[in-house]
C-alpha cells in the first residue's frame, strides 16, 4: 500500500513514521525541495522532530504529483488553515477510490465549517473517502516509539479498517469507530479546554482545579457535541477524555503552554506573533463559541476564554465568575 503525507510538520514526520514501520510505501511531502533533501540527508526532521532517526526507507519529495501517484491513503497533516487550500491543490492528483484522512485538529476560520465539510465539499466528485484520525497522541513521543494509540473514524467502517492496517504497529494502537463528527469535535473542542489549562497551571490553583476544569471541560465538549449530532460515547473514548487529559497535562502541549503565557500577562496577539507553532485553540475557541451562541448550547468554560481573548478579560476575574455562577445539579 502506498501513503502520502501531506505536511512534513512533527505530527506529519510521526505518522510518516508509523506508515513506514507498518510496511507501507511512504512518501513524506515537504513544502520545499531545501527540506526534503535536508530530510533525506540528516536522517532527521532538525526543526519539527529533532533527535528523532528518519530510515532511508521514508521518501520525501517537494513534487506533488510524484507524491499523489498510485496512493491509497493520504494522510492530511496540514494546519486546519491550509487544509482547504491544500485539497484544491491535489484536486489535479485525486482518483477514485483514494482514502484522504484527517490529522489536523481545528476548525475552519473564516466560515468556521468543520474540517470534515471542508473535505467533503473539496472531494466532491472525485469518488474519494474520508476519514479522521485523532487521539492522546504528542508527535514527540508517537515519533520515539513510545506506545501510544489513536481513534479512525470514517462513515463506513471498512474503509476505517483500511487505514486502521495501514498505520497499526506495536507501538501505535489504531481503534476503528464510525462517529466521524464526534471524533472531529472532540478533537476541536479539546484545544480549548487545554488553553484553560495552561490558564490554571500558570495562575499554580492547584491539582483539584485542575481536576476540577478537565471533569467539566469534558462535560462541556461532550453537551456541544451531542447537541451537533456526536455519539456520546465517543467523549468517553481516545478522541474525547483520553485527548483531553494528554494535551491538558503534557509539557509538549502547544495549547496548555498558550494558557500558561496568557497568564502570565502575554496577549493572544503577542503568542500569535512569537511563535512557528499554530495554537489552534486560539481560533476554535471565537468559532466554537459563536456556534454554541447560536445553538444554544451552554458553555461556561469556552464562554469565559472567549471573553479573556477577545474581550480582554483577566483570567483571574473570569476564573471569580466561573467559580460563583449558581449551584447546580452535576449532570445537568
Amino acid at each position: 500500500m502506498k501513503v502520502a503525507v501531506i505536511g512534513s510538520g512533527s505530527w506529519g514526520t510521526a505518522l510518516a513514521l508509523k506508515s513506514v514501520m507498518a510496511g507501507n510505501e511512504t512518501i513524506l511531502y515537504c513544502r520545499t525541495p531545501e527540506m526534503a533533501e535536508a530530510i533525506q540527508h540528516n536522517h532527521e526532521n532538525t526543526r519539527y522532530l529533532p533527535g528523532v532517526e528518519i530510515p532511508l526507507t521514508l521518501q520525501t519529495s517537494s513534487d506533488l504529483q510524484f507524491v499523489m501517484t498510485d496512493a491509497n491513503i493520504v494522510l492530511m497533516v496540514t494546519p486546519s488553515v491550509y487544509v482547504r487550500s491544500t485539497l484544491a491543490t491535489l484536486r489535479p492528483f485525486m482518483k477514485e477510490g483514494m482514502i484522504f484522512v484527517l490529522a489536523s485538529k481545528g476548525v475552519e476560520r473564516e466560515t468556521g465549517k468543520l474540517l470534515t465539510t471542508v473535505m467533503t465539499e473539496e472531494l466532491e466528485g472525485s469518488g474519494c473517502h474520508i476519514a479522521v484520525l485523532s487521539g492522546p497522541n504528542h508527535a514527540e513521543e508517537v515519533g520515539r516509539g513510545l506506545p501510544a494509540a489513536s481513534s479512525v473514524a470514517a462513515a463506513s467502517l471498512d474503509i476505517a479498517e483500511i487505514v486502521q492496517q495501514a498505520l497499526h504497529t506495536s507501538d501505535f494502537r489504531i481503534y476503528t469507530n464510525d462517529d466521524l463528527i464526534g471524533i472531529e469535535l472532540a478533537a476541536a473542542t479539546k484545544n480549548v479546554i487545554a488553553l484553560a489549562a495552561g490558564i490554571c497551571d500558570g495562575l499554580k490553583l492547584g491539582d483539584n482545579c485542575k481536576a476540577l476544569l478537565l471533569t467539566r471541560g469534558l462535560h462541556e465538549m461532550t453537551r456541544f457535541g451531542i447537541a451537533l449530532g456526536a455519539n456520546k460515547d465517543t467523549y468517553a473514548g481516545l478522541a474525547g477524555m483520553g485527548d483531553l487529559i494528554a494535551t491538558c497535562m503534557s509539557p509538549h502541549s502547544r495549547n496548555r503552554a498558550a494558557g500558561e503565557k496568557l497568564a502570565a500577562g502575554e496577549s493572544m496577539d503577542y503568542i500569535i506573533n512569537h511563535t512557528y507553532m499554530v495554537v489552534e485553540g486560539f481560533f476554535a475557541v471565537s468559532i466554537i463559541y459563536k456556534m454554541a451562541t447560536q445553538h444554544n448550547i451552554d458553555m461556561p468554560i469556552t464562554q469565559a476564554l472567549y471573553q479573556v481573548l477577545y474581550e480582554e478579560k483577566a483570567p483571574s476575574v473570569a476564573l471569580h465568575e466561573l467559580m460563583n455562577r449558581n449551584s447546580k445539579v452535576e449532570s445537568h
